[in-house]
Parts: C-alpha cells; sequence; structure tokens
C-alpha cells in the first residue's frame, strides 16, 4: 500500500466532502425528450458539466462526449484501465427525513439522492485519480473515469461512450459493494398489457383508474386508484377495509357521492432486492380484487396480477422462479401499473441467476398470459455477468482490500446492474461495506463522510496496483 496516496487524500478531505454535497444538489433525474446537448434534460447535463469541470480544476485530462458521457484521465502509456460511474439518479421518492437534494451533512453522515449511487463513489473515484496523479508514482498505463448519464433506465451513456472511444482492457465501478462483485443477474424488463371494457356490466363496483409506481427499478411505495359504488357497493368497500389496518397500509376518502378515492403506501427498495421494501402497487392490487369487480371489466386482471404477481418477489406465482449456486434466486419486482382508459399495463423488473436465461422466462410467462388475452412484451435485457475468480483483476483488487480494510475480500454476487456487464474484464467494487444496509434508491440515502474518504483511499490504490 502506498502510504503517500492516502496522504494527498487525506488532506482533500473538505474538498471531497464539498464536492459531493455539490453534485447531490443537483436533481439529475431522467428527462425526456431532451434537447440538443442535453439527451437526458437539463439535469443531467448539469451533473455531468460540473463533474468535469471539478476534473479538470484537479489538472486531469477532461472531454464531454456530447453530453451522452464524459471522462477524466491521467497516466501515460498504450494500456488503459477504466473506472465506470454515473451521475443520474432515480427518483427520490416520499419518506425522507432530510430533503433528498440538499447534501445536508448529519451526525457524519451525508445525505441525498445520489449520495451512495453514484455521485459519492465518482467524487470519489476523481480524488482517487488526482491522488495517484499527484504522489508522482511511477506508471505503465493510463486510467480513465467514465462517467455516464443514463445508467437508471437504458444506459444510453456507456453504449454511446463505447461508440466513440477507447475500450478500457480492465476495471471497474463503484456501484455495489464491497468486497468484489464478480456476479451479476441478467435483468429482463417486461410489460403485460390488456384490454379491457371499461363499464361493460352494470354492477356495484366500477375501477375507474389504478395507477402506481415511479420507476420499474425501484419497489413503489405509492398507488392509488378511484372507484365507484353502485347502490350495495358501500358494504363491499367497507367489508375489504374492515380487513386492513387502519391508516397503515391504505387510506380512503370520499370524493362525491359514490365515487372514492384509495391510496396504498409502501416502503421503497431497491428492485435487485425487493424483499427490502413493500410494494403498494401490491397492497393495492390486494385490496381492489376483494372488491369484485366485473369480470368483463378490469376485473379478471386484476385477479390475475394480485394472485400471480402481488408481493410475490421471486417469480413463483408466474412460475418462473429459480436459483443456482453462483448468483442466488430469481427476483421479481411489480415496479409500474396503469389501468386507465380501457388498457390494463403491469411492468416487471425481473433479475435471474446467471445460469438461467430470458428464453425460459419468456415462454413461462406468455404460456399462463395467453389464455387471458394478456401481451407480453420485452422492453429491455441486459445479459448478466460473471468474472472468474482466479482472474488478475480480482486477484489485485482483493489484495488492495484487505491491505486498506484488514478485511477477507470475498467475492459475492448481486442482482443489481452496473456498467460492468457491457466491458469485459470489469468487475462492481464497493461502496457499501459488509454489514451496512444498501441504502440506494431509498429514501434517506446516505454515506458516512468517513466511509467517503475511506472508499477514495481503496479506489487510489487500485487505481495505482492496475497501471503501475
Amino acid at each position: 500500500m502506498e502510504k503517500i496516496i492516502n496522504d494527498i487524500i487525506d488532506k482533500k478531505t473538505d474538498e471531497i466532502i464539498k464536492s459531493t454535497r455539490e453534485l447531490v444538489r443537483i436533481k439529475s433525474v431522467l428527462e425526456e425528450p431532451g434537447d440538443k446537448g442535453k439527451p437526458f434534460g437539463d439535469g443531467i447535463r448539469e451533473a455531468l458539466d460540473r463533474s468535469l469541470e471539478m476534473g479538470e480544476g484537479l489538472g486531469l485530462r477532461v472531454k464531454n462526449l456530447d453530453g451522452y458521457a464524459g471522462y477524466l484521465e491521467m497516466g501515460k502509456g498504450n494500456g488503459l484501465a477504466g473506472i465506470l460511474t454515473h451521475i443520474d439518479v432515480v427518483p427520490e421518492g416520499s419518506g425522507w427525513e432530510y430533503p433528498p437534494y440538499s447534501g445536508e451533512v448529519i451526525s457524519g453522515k451525508l445525505y441525498g439522492r445520489g449520495s451512495v449511487d453514484d455521485k459519492g463513489p465518482t467524487v470519489a473515484s476523481m480524488y482517487a485519480l488526482y491522488a495517484v496523479m499527484a504522489s508522482g508514482l511511477p506508471v505503465r498505463k493510463r486510467a480513465r473515469l467514465i462517467i455516464g448519464t443514463d445508467e437508471e433506465n437504458k444506459a444510453r451513456g456507456i453504449k454511446y461512450y463505447l461508440e466513440k472511444e477507447e475500450k478500457p482492457i480492465h476495471g471497474f465501478s463503484p456501484d455495489a459493494m464491497f468486497p468484489i462483485i464478480n456476479a451479476e443477474k441478467g435483468i429482463l424488463r417486461i410489460e403485460l398489457t390488456c384490454g379491457y371494457e371499461k363499464a361493460a356490466e352494470s354492477g356495484d363496483i366500477v375501477l375507474n383508474v389504478l395507477t402506481g409506481g415511479a420507476r420499474i427499478n425501484m419497489v413503489p411505495d405509492y398507488a392509488s386508484a378511484e372507484i365507484e359504488t353502485g347502490p350495495d357497493g358501500q358494504g363491499i368497500l367497507n367489508k375489504a377495509l374492515d380487513d386492513e389496518e387502519e391508516g397503515e397500509r391504505l387510506k380512503v376518502s370520499q370524493k362525491e357521492p359514490g365515487k372514492f378515492f384509495v391510496e396504498s403506501f409502501g416502503k421503497s427498495a431497491h428492485a435487485m432486492s425487493p424483499e427490502d421494501g413493500t410494494n403498494a402497487i401490491a397492497i393495492i392490487l390486494e385490496f381492489v380484487d376483494k372488491l369484485k369487480i366485473k369480470p368483463a371489466g378490469a376485473g379478471k386482471l386484476i385477479r390475475f396480477f394480485a394472485k400471480h404477481v402481488g408481493q410475490d418477489a421471486n417469480g413463483r406465482g408466474l412460475g418462473v422462479d429459480c436459483s443456482d449456486k453462483i448468483s442466488g434466486e430469481l427476483t421479481m419486482n411489480l415496479g409500474l401499473i396503469d389501468f386507465s382508459g380501457e388498457r390494463g399495463k403491469v411492468t416487471l423488473d425481473i433479475r435471474y441467476p446467471v445460469t438461467d436465461n430470458k428464453e425460459r422466462i419468456m415462454e413461462m410467462i406468455k404460456q399462463l398470459c395467453r389464455p387471458l388475452g394478456i401481451e407480453v412484451t420485452e422492453l429491455q435485457h441486459k445479459f448478466p455477468l460473471h468474472v472468474d475468480g482466479n482472474s488478475e483483476l480480482i486477484k489485485k483488487l482483493q489484495e488492495v482490500y484487505q491491505q486498506v480494510t484488514d478485511c477477507e475480500p470475498g467475492l459475492i454476487a448481486i442482482g443489481g446492474g452496473t456498467y460492468c456487464r457491457y466491458i469485459d474484464n470489469f468487475v462492481a467494487f464497493g461502496p457499501v461495506f459488509p454489514g451496512q444496509q444498501e441504502l440506494a434508491h431509498q429514501a434517506n440515502e446516505n454515506i458516512a463522510v468517513s466511509d467517503l474518504i475511506k472508499i477514495t483511499k481503496i479506489y487510489g490504490q487500485a487505481i495505482y496496483s492496475l497501471i503501475k
């Protein structure tokens, strides 16, 4: 371990905190369609520009790739090591104790959307590059921090970079957890849609609208529905409410005679670990299903989704559950729902084991949906990643991690998706330490200031190990 790198980082502690707070204050949530030069909206472009300005101020070589991506670089030589990060964030959601874009530091923790995923690690990687450069230690390769802009959606930033620029020979992404992620599950996002007759039969209960969810890769913490009741519908509604915990999961308000607004409340979490959240869409589906909406209308679809999807986090209801020794169980998140007009739409985020394949999953779901006339459409697919645990890259990162933390550098698999799956010989490396709660995509996302400095040192030593 090179002490000089750590000493340089210690002297930059205040700047690292200040830079992270500044980036967190920028609301860099996807906006489409974006203007020329701002393909993903003003906020993301502002965060990218500011990141590059920070790097240039540190003396790093800088390039902006038309607002799709950018990079900071140091070193010399033909070989190129990469660090892959992103400055876009998911929507803030609800339930924050502190404002999600304030970057407040409270009791040693820096709060805000992106503090962990992935602005804090972006700043840490930037100052790690600077520290290696400022150390004057001899290097024979270059190191490049590649900053993406659309990681939380379709990864168009990193794809644009790979079309235009040099591909690194190896590297890491500080966008998951420690010690080292050498396996990432495949990600399959699908949409289930079916038409229905909105008021085909006169009945006691009519569903006008049901919507919920902010982003497919977040466990939804809110959903709502508007329903109308006939003469006997109020009794059915009251019976369904009696089965609920008053005020805990559901709230019903009367808009006008015979018309009610239903809200459900859950807990947000990352789609890679839906078991950590409480799905508000599943709650409202279960409730609306009890109202026995007429089958010729939306009732049959509500019944199907309540029964086969609902709170199921492993795909058992759809018959796609599976697991392997490398990466564990398949997970599934019901991320979005929209019943309006005369068509129902549900969007699922499925993370499948590295030894499984999307073809099996799609066919199983199609077989189950076909009798009801439900269409199954693939929205996005990312192949799984698995890097040999005996590779030179992993051995170097393990050595660095053990030296800096004095902890065992084991290998783990995740359901999250990082940029690593787009470039060979890349693995996710931090920033969440073992035993810490994963707060990405959740309310009160934060990073301890001490951890922010610690990961900067880990990344500084790792970069030097890869290019010396």
